[in-house]
């Protein structure tokens, strides 16, 4: 299954999208799901707060399972079927408010043919996440009536560099497994890599201060282990705001610069069809 982080917190079996730099476009003829339901979802509503942890897996892409499982808001799911980096929403241009909105997300849970998958197993782990990606998008197109095309934009991002006297990261081991954490305990945040790339680094979602896209140009191989603290609008806090803490704790800086971007502009999109 595929795994990632909706800001609901429940997005599932949406892991390993946006592994490339380009969006995956759409090809012909396109595969699809044998069976798909798609239906309105609403939360269960806590009695008392909750603290908010956020896991995603990093490096080795996981093998996908005959079975896809997704709750959350569209627009997250045309940022799996397209290949972006999770927190992408800055590249999904146009399109009506109730695909981005909290209170109207879905679940969608779909299954692959048994022919189908058979072929799939024996593709790479970047051939089958592509795979199922493809069949989010006719699923989206079938039941969404998604229609979009990709344009390439010059837009504000980030440059992931190192800072002055050099990166401060342990390497990780070598059979360690890839996995990075976020948590959030009201404006404090930290963040946990195990085996992680800065690469990995640059595309998950957690550094991301304004949506910008982050574009790792630190020329650093290698996976490392590392622990991240910082404050988000917090004076009270005794951590540093996330600039100062990737440098003093990382040794690595955020730059402000303008690049070519691709974006998935909707040209038309409708509330889903019956299952």
């Amino acid at each position: 299954m595929r795994g990632g982080i909706a800001s609901s917190v429940l997005l599932l079996a949406l892991g390993a999208s946006g592994l490339t730099a380009q969006l995956l476009r759409p090809k012909a003829p396109m595969p699809s799901f044998e069976v798909a339901t798609v239906k309105p979802w609403k939360p269960v509503v806590m009695s008392s707060p909750q603290k908010v942890t956020k896991v995603a897996p990093a490096g080795a892409v996981a093998s996908v399972t005959d079975r896809v499982h997704f709750i959350g808001q569209i627009e997250l799911l045309i940022e799996s079927a397209y290949g972006l980096p999770f927190s992408s929403s800055n590249r999904i241009l146009g399109g009506p408010d109730w695909i981005r909105n909290e209170s109207d997300r879905y679940e969608v849970i779909a299954t692959i043919d048994t022919l189908h998958f058979a072929a799939i197993e024996r593709m790479t782990l970047a051939e089958q996440q592509q795979q199922v990606s493809w069949m989010e998008q006719s699923l989206l197109a079938d039941r969404f009536q998604l229609k979009t095309h990709i344009e390439t934009r010059d837009m504000p991002e980030y440059a992931l560099v190192l800072a002055k006297g050099g990166m401060k990261l342990e390497s990780a081991a070598g059979d360690a497994k890839s996995q990075m954490s976020f948590v959030r305990n009201g404006q404090e945040n930290e963040i946990k890599a195990t085996a992680v790339s800065l690469e990995e680094l640059a595309r998950s979602p957690f550094l991301r201060m304004d949506k910008r896209q982050i574009v790792d140009h630190t020329g650093v191989d290698g996976r490392f282990n590392f622990t991240l603290k910082f404050s988000v609008n917090a004076p009270d806090s005794d951590l540093p705001e996330l600039p100062t803490a990737l440098q003093q704790q990382l040794g690595l800086r955020l730059i402000p610069e303008n690049g070519p971007v691709e974006v998935v502009v909707i040209d038309h999109i409708e509330r889903p069809s019956g299952n």
